[in-house]
């Protein structure tokens, strides 16, 4: 059985014209998330591992799945064990990583990693200094925010941090331009 793997995506071509690619390259099933969700990936990836030799797995792009390297390399070399073919239709040419021979060396490493490192929520922040977590421009501005009116939560909401913590920068506690602070500026 072929199986095409359709999803929206900012890095992919519009569902349609992959659609299109994938039917052309002769795909039996097109499983197409609209709404890409939590559920709607772990629900693809529990019947990708579901898969059985002999079956075929199409997408425009590695993009399409959605995952990590590491996820990526754990999936593959599931195919690699369970028998399934992956071709990916984008580009010039279709590829094709086929389980004939052995598994890869590079590819058996990257999924031995993923699976015995502890697992880790991905981060998009940058992680703060703890001797300086606003820069001296920053904290110009959140006192400058304060003697308008604000409260410390809209200012610590800005500035990705709590509420006391930008009371006791304000204040000149711990920020590298306490001397800045002037007492008649600041309100309790």
């Amino acid at each position: 059985m072929r199986y095409g793997v359709v999803r929206v995506s900012p890095d992919l071509l519009p569902p349609n014209v992959q659609r299109r690619l994938i039917e052309a390259a002769g795909c039996d099933i097109v499983l197409e998330e609209r709404q890409p969700t939590t559920a709607s990936q772990r629900n693809l990836f529990h019947l990708l591992y579901g898969l059985k030799r002999g079956d075929e797995v199409l997408v425009h792009a590695l993009a399409a799945f959605e995952a990590t390297t590491g996820e990526l390399a754990r999936l593959l070399r599931h195919f690699f064990e369970a028998g399934v073919t992956l071709r990916v239709t984008g580009g010039s040419r279709t590829e094709s990583l086929s389980p004939e021979g052995p598994i890869p060396r590079a590819l058996v490493m990257l999924a031995d990693h993923e699976t015995s490192r502890p697992l880790r929520e991905p981060t998009r922040r940058r992680p703060r200094i703890k001797d300086a977590p606003l820069t001296q421009h920053q904290l110009k501005f959140a006192r400058d925010m304060h003697r308008r009116g604000h409260s410390m939560r809209a200012i610590g909401l800005l500035f990705q941090l709590a509420p006391n913590e930008v009371a006791e920068l304000i204040r000149g506690r711990n920020g590298p331009a306490s001397a800045e602070a002037e007492p008649d500026d600041l309100r309790p």
